[in-house]
């Protein structure tokens, strides 16, 4: 069939209609948000020599070596989800306790204060070297007072992504671990890659401490109190890098983009 010339005006109408439409339909495609991270307590000299250090240290290589992939998903909790969430189990278990008459909701209560004594962020890995990092890591320093001169708790955290300033996303959760008194030699650090889903920007990071079998946090520390937690120029690891990995919703939007633009340019030789 022949195409006539005001068939042609009304295909390449629609072209452009659809060209216009493309950004749209883009920013509402949920683009799926991974990041993979691993925790460690740092117990020698060895580890902690490495603060001032850009390079992985040797256990920071074996931990991105030994990484499982997560699946991705399409948001991250907000802070106050996960907040509301270990309010949650803790009310949950001091029922269950109050349910069967255990002997541990009469127990007399020992009080622990907490804080996070210091906290600070390193860099790793720019493919492109476009000053945003894919992978980076955070350590932080724990601090347990009570009764006794030597108090000890089992504790864990919560760690926080923000955006130029925008909500708190949380993106890992730490293994339990022991801390005692104002030690200074038991340091956790989580080294953490951004696989897909982070737009490139300026992340500021933010810690919450819980202690084991209780729902409050008991300390936190931000950006708002440490400049070594501000502002990290981060990016996925799918951003970072002169090839656009297989799967990118940008490299499926670019080849679009060609072929409406072949299109438009035969139609254009044609009339």
């Amino acid at each position: 069939m022949k195409l006539t010339k005001s068939m042609m005006k009304w295909i390449t109408h629609a072209l452009w209609f659809c060209i216009a439409l493309l950004p749209m339909a883009l920013m509402a495609k949920d683009i799926p948000v991974s990041s993979v991270s691993a925790g460690y307590k740092q117990s020698d000299d060895s580890e902690r020599q490495f603060r001032l250090n850009s390079e992985l240290s040797t256990t920071q290589k074996q931990l991105i070596d030994n990484r499982q992939p997560v699946q991705p998903s399409a948001s991250k909790q907000t802070r106050e989800v996960v907040i509301q969430a270990h309010i949650d189990s803790a009310n949950k278990k001091v029922r269950q306790q109050q349910a069967q008459a255990s002997a541990s909701v009469f127990a007399n209560p020992i009080y622990h204060q907490f804080q996070i004594y210091d906290a600070y962020t390193r860099l790793f890995v720019d493919n492109d070297a476009d000053g945003f990092y894919q992978t980076f890591s955070v350590t932080f320093d724990a601090d347990v007072s009570g009764q006794y001169v030597n108090e000890s708790a089992n504790v864990f955290a919560e760690l926080y992504l923000s955006r130029n300033g925008g909500p708190w996303l949380h993106y890992y959760t730490t293994d339990v671990f022991s801390i005692y008194g104002d030690a200074s030699d038991d340091d956790f650090e989580v080294l953490t890659t951004l696989e897909a889903g982070y737009a490139t920007g300026h992340y500021d990071v933010l810690i919450d401490l819980y202690e084991l079998g209780y729902g409050d946090i008991v300390a936190t520390v931000s950006a708002n109190e440490l400049d070594s937690l501000y502002a990290l120029p981060l990016e996925s690891a799918n951003r970072d890098g002169s090839e656009i990995e297989y799967g990118d919703p940008v490299a499926g939007s670019l080849s679009l983009w060609l072929l409406l633009g072949l299109l438009l340019v035969f139609l254009g030789r044609k009339q």
